[in-house]
């Protein structure tokens, strides 16, 4: 989209500019999903693995909008987030183990939901 507008940046350059943003004001989701997102080896988020950080993105499903950026894709980080939000009826994920441990400690009254693309 940037090369479109005439200003091509590169991903990470928008993830740093994004993560200097303050956050804007967010409901709690009744659903939610959860997936990981890799950057190359260096960057601003999370845990390093085979050469790559990864990060972990929050997306409100009911209104298709991002509504967070967790640092790693660890369990212990995303049931904290969760434990912060007991309003949480759904849980969408892959079967990445973290995301399941963390869903399952984190909002135990969620009913977790594969999503179509990890079956």
């Amino acid at each position: 989209m940037t090369d479109v507008l005439g200003s091509p940046v590169s991903r990470n350059a928008l993830l740093r500019l994004i993560a200097a943003l303050s956050d804007p004001p967010v409901t709690e989701p009744r659903v939610f999903g959860v997936d990981e997102f890799a950057q190359r080896k260096g960057r601003i988020y999370g845990a390093r693995r085979k050469g790559r950080i990864y990060g972990t993105v929050l997306v409100d499903v009911e209104t298709r909008r991002p509504i967070d950026l967790l640092l790693d894709r660890g369990a212990d980080t995303l049931e904290a987030w969760l434990a912060e939000r007991p309003g949480i009826e759904n849980a969408c994920r892959d079967r990445a183990p973290s995301f399941a441990e963390g869903a399952t400690r984190g909002a135990p009254q969620a009913i977790e939901i594969a999503d179509r693309w990890h079956l």
